[in-house]
């Protein structure tokens, strides 16, 4: 049997230790000479990577729907979504307000949502982990509203966008209403600036006689409206009361204190204005009309 002399054998290994240990040094030195030129300003590289967020998301929405790591049900209705607080929060202040602290809903894994739709809610949670949204005319409606109650601005903005290049004199109307109800100020500023600008299409329009009575006063008393005379103003207001005559003709003696009677002409303020049988019914009415009258009729009088 061949027999190693271990004298030898630790000479080996000292002699590939310090081998080793001199590489090291080498390695050391050339590397710390290799960058012994660059200046103190270089010495770094920052990296933000393009495509970390669009994976995360990614990542996160994909957790989502194999339902791993939920740590949250909404229930709407008959109907389940599953999601992470973290992101909801993080994309709605609805829910940020919701989850921390000592409310019920913090400690509960299943939370029921009332007042939102749940075709607008499955949208809404797919567009916190994906940030796409698709509004049409088909969803605008219910996306909306519920957009505004979790004040997921960027939603609401581009519902809002939808709606305002498709302003039309037959829609601008319901338009309008529909920005006021869901407190959408910009969408109302640009419906109501619309409807004067276009008020001689307007007008003809079968919503027109659906107006409330105080969003047809609030049209016609702003003095941006585009109009030819008020005669017109007045000629629309009569057809708004007689679609309804019966519910509509007490508002007429508030409805004229809008109206610029005085612009009118003596003639038509006395031949068309004085006759109609609804204003001679209404005391109110007949005082506006004759005080009319009297400074258009009685110049030396004002």
């Amino acid at each position: 049997m061949e027999t190693i002399d271990s004298s030898s054998t630790s000479s080996l290994v000292g002699e590939t230790c310090t081998i080793d240990q001199n590489q090291n040094e080498i390695n050391s030195c050339t590397t710390i000479d290799m960058l012994k030129d660059c200046s103190s300003s270089n010495n770094k590289l920052v990296k933000t990577s393009d495509k970390h967020a669009k994976l995360l998301l990614e990542n996160l929405n994909l957790l989502r729907q194999q339902k791993q790591l939920c740590d949250v049900i909404l229930i709407i209705g008959q109907n389940q979504i599953y999601a992470h607080r973290a992101i909801l929060s993080a994309c709605s202040p609805y829910f940020k307000a919701m989850f921390p602290g000592d409310l019920i809903q913090s400690q509960q894994m299943e939370i029921t949502i009332r007042d939102i739709d749940y075709c607008a809610m499955d949208l809404l949670i797919n567009y916190c982990y994906t940030s796409r949204i698709i509004v049409d005319e088909q969803n605008v409606q219910i996306l909306l509203p519920a957009a505004s109650i979790l004040r997921i601005d960027e939603v609401q903005l581009t519902c809002c966008e939808f709606l305002h290049k498709r302003l039309n004199p037959n829609n601008c109307l319901s338009i309008r209403a529909f920005a006021e109800k869901n407190a959408c100020q910009e969408l109302l500023n640009l419906a109501d600036r619309y409807t004067q600008q276009h008020f001689l299409n307007v007008k003809e329009s079968e919503e027109f006689l659906f107006l409330p009575v105080n969003q047809l006063i609030d049209i016609l008393s702003n003095d941006e409206l585009n109009i030819a005379s008020e005669e017109d103003v007045f000629l629309c207001v009569m057809k708004w009361v007689s679609y309804n005559v019966e519910q509509r003709k007490e508002y007429l003696s508030k409805i004229f204190e809008h109206i610029r009677f005085p612009l009118m002409s003596a003639r038509f303020l006395v031949n068309r204005v004085s006759s109609d049988p609804l204003i001679k019914a209404d005391q109110r009415c007949r005082d506006l009309v004759d005080e009319a009258k009297d400074y258009l009729l009685l110049p030396h009088d004002r």
